[in-house]
């Protein structure tokens, strides 16, 4: 998922369109209007690039899967930008995760308060690293993209 698309599912979360699918042309309009008022009012963008069927795709993925809805509410929680950003671990990619404050691997769980959200660069680099031990390494996106 890109952090356009977790935008776009962000804003489908707060448009609160209720749990079934839309059938009707008009209703499809009514939601993509909802979603699109919330789209400017949070992130204070007018340029919208998703397509009603973006949009009907995204609101099954956000309805529907586990890991979707985890990464909404982490974004909701914590913010939409890649935490390593601006943060001397070099540039960020395009693509959203929820990274683990405790790994995984160390027995952290899928869970808001134990995410935040990283690009997949800064989250594939990290690995099984705690936060503190990737701040402090060497390690930046630049020297991955030079391998």
């Amino acid at each position: 998922m890109t952090f356009n698309e977790l935008k776009l599912a962000i804003a489908i979360q707060k448009a609160q369109l209720g749990g079934r699918d839309l059938v009707t042309d008009r209703e499809r309009k009514e939601a993509a209007c909802l979603i699109y008022a919330e789209w400017v009012m949070h992130f204070d963008e007018t340029v919208f690039p998703f397509s009603p069927d973006d949009i009907d795709r995204m609101r099954l993925s956000v309805r529907k899967n586990t890991n979707t809805k985890t990464k909404v509410e982490v974004a909701i929680a914590h913010g939409v930008r890649c935490f390593f950003s601006n943060r001397g671990k070099g540039p960020c990619c395009s693509e959203a995760e929820c990274g683990h404050l405790v790994p995984r691997l160390r027995g952290g769980g899928m869970t808001v308060e134990n995410c935040q959200i990283e690009c997949r660069a800064h989250n594939n680099q990290r690995r099984e690293m705690l936060i503190e031990e990737y701040l402090q390494s060497n390690l930046t996106t630049e020297q991955e993209a030079s391998r």
